[in-house]
């Protein structure tokens, strides 16, 4: 029989959802925060949407910068993910304080992450506010990848890439490649 639960005292039921390092370039100054609330908004344009809590630091980041970076990591990256989602830019230098890599975007000012296997490069194009938390929908205007993550059909080989997924409440987890099955609808 299943449980039923009226009172929400906590909203984690929908994951694993894939991590992501979201940040940007403001007032001379990178900061990321791990973010696991995030989407594919539409193909035409390319829309992507992350979810920032109005009291995160990364939020008035995001909007300051009018841009925004979407870094996807590897399983190996989980305590990474952790630092970033754990801290907050307000009290320290994330990026120097542990030590993350950056590379230049091509289309716009703030950096992508040199670790991760692809990076979305996105404009801010609207900001929506949703109860706690505000969705900033980025158009995508670059995409960065490692040359082998992804097969020609666009799926990431997650025998060599395995993503990083967050289950909540600090638990990590990554998907298993002998799973991956392409399963087609019956005729």
């Amino acid at each position: 029989m299943k449980k039923v639960v009226t009172r929400l005292e906590t909203f984690q039921y929908f994951y694993p959802y894939t991590v992501a390092l979201v940040g940007a370039l403001w007032n001379g100054r990178v900061n990321f925060l791990s973010c696991a609330w995030h989407t594919a908004l539409s193909f035409q344009p390319p829309l992507f949407g992350v979810l920032v809590a109005k009291k995160r630091f990364s939020h008035q980041f995001l909007t300051g910068a009018g841009e925004f970076t979407v870094n996807f990591l590897g399983y190996g990256q989980s305590k990474l993910s952790a630092r970033m989602g754990r801290t907050s830019g307000r009290d320290r230098d994330k990026v120097k304080d542990f030590k993350v890599a950056l590379a230049p975007a091509v289309s716009i000012a703030s950096p992508v992450v040199a670790e991760a296997y692809v990076s979305l490069e996105c404009k801010l194009a609207e900001v929506r506010t949703f109860g706690d938390h505000d969705l900033f929908v980025g158009e995508v205007l670059a995409v960065q990848h490692d040359g082998g993550a992804f097969d020609s059909q666009g799926v990431l080989d997650t025998r060599n890439y395995p993503p990083l997924l967050y289950l909540g409440s600090d638990f990590y987890i990554t998907a298993k490649p002998e799973t991956l099955a392409r399963v087609l609808p019956d005729d």
